[in-house]
C-alpha cells in the first residue's frame, strides 16, 4: 500500500506543480516552453538597438523583476521604438521567464 501511495504522489506531482509558473500569453508546453512573439510596431523604420526587461519567477511562489517597456527602453538606451515583442521561457512549471523586447534607436 506504502508504495502505490509513492507512486500516486510521484505521478501527480509534475500535474500539481505545472500551473505553478505558467504564463498565459500565446501558445505554451505543458513541459518546455521558448516563445517570442510580437506585440507592436512603432513609428521608427527600422531599429539597431535592443533593451529588454523580465520577470522570473519560481514555483509560481516568488516573482520578481520588470518587464515594463520603459525599463527595456531604458536598458537599451532607446528613445524611438521599431518593434516590441515578448520572450517566454518555462521549464516544468518550475523556473519561468517572461521578457519584454525593445528594437530601436
Amino acid at each position: 500500500m506504502k508504495l502505490i501511495s509513492v507512486v500516486i504522489v510521484c505521478l501527480l506531482l509534475p500535474v500539481v506543480f505545472a500551473g505553478c509558473g505558467y504564463i498565459s500569453d500565446g501558445p505554451s508546453g505543458w513541459a518546455v516552453n521558448n516563445v517570442k512573439m510580437p506585440v507592436a510596431k512603432g513609428p521608427a523604420i527600422s531599429g539597431y538597438k535592443e533593451g529588454k526587461g523580465c520577470i522570473y519567477a519560481a514555483f509560481g511562489m516568488i516573482s520578481v523583476g520588470d518587464a515594463s517597456i520603459e525599463n527595456a527602453m531604458r536598458a537599451g538606451a532607446i528613445k524611438e521604438v521599431y518593434t516590441i515583442d515578448t520572450l517566454t521561457q518555462s521549464f516544468f512549471g518550475t523556473y519561468t521567464r517572461q521578457c519584454t523586447i525593445v528594437i530601436g534607436n
